[in-house]
């Protein structure tokens, strides 16, 4: 039977192992927004691809208000602006499909930490044996940090809140999460390591 921690951590004891998934942080009318915006952000970005690549600009610079100076202006502003549109659209779209679609899986066994970010089922799976894991822990927040508060923003995938050093590398999960779940999520996993490496000996 699945318990929670807050409203975004769902918790599954098994007969050998423990499975964990965080779900983004949504808000059904915020969904709403940020889906209606991305839409329109990526209308106007491909609008400006087509007055670009595809005879847009010399349909404006007809007639007898044709300027050649004017027109290398607006090659030169179209330019621009689909440079920081690619940018922004890429990492718009990563952030709104994250926020519909994604989840980060967990699992503890007897012998590892199991983590999983993933769209729908599909993703990556790492496993870090409990013998290579050290610093254990969970990041605290700077509430003065402006980096912070914009990486706290709806329309950002956000960044991770439990980290761990394996292997002499720095590894981390919990996009997103307050402080105080984060804690009680790292209590529950360093609880659950325990009693799952007993059954497995």
């Amino acid at each position: 039977m699945s318990k929670w921690i807050g409203d975004r951590i769902s918790t599954e004891d098994h007969e050998r192992s423990t499975t964990i998934i965080i779900f983004p942080k949504r808000k059904r009318w915020m969904d709403i927004l940020f889906t209606a915006w991305s839409i329109g952000f990526t209308f106007v970005g491909l609008y400006m691809i087509y007055l670009l690549f595809f005879g847009g600009v010399n349909e404006l610079n007809t007639g007898e208000n044709y300027d050649e100076e004017v027109k290398r202006q607006q090659v030169i502003y179209l330019i621009i602006f689909v440079s920081f549109w690619a940018y922004f659209e890429v990492s718009t779209m990563k952030a709104l499909i994250w926020t519909l679609f994604g989840k980060e899986l967990i699992m503890i066994d007897a012998e590892a930490l199991n983590v999983k970010r993933a769209i729908f089922s599909y993703g990556r799976s790492n496993r870090y044996f409990y013998e290579n894991i050290k610093k254990l822990r969970v990041e605290k927040d700077d509430a003065t940090s402006l980096n912070k508060f914009l990486d706290r923003a709806y329309w950002s995938p956000g960044s991770d809140t439990v980290k761990l050093e394996y292997l002499g590398k720095n590894k981390s999960f919990g996009r997103k999460l307050d402080e105080k779940d984060a804690t009680l999520l790292l209590r529950f996993i360093n609880d659950r390591i325990k009693k799952n490496r007993k059954k497995g000996s």
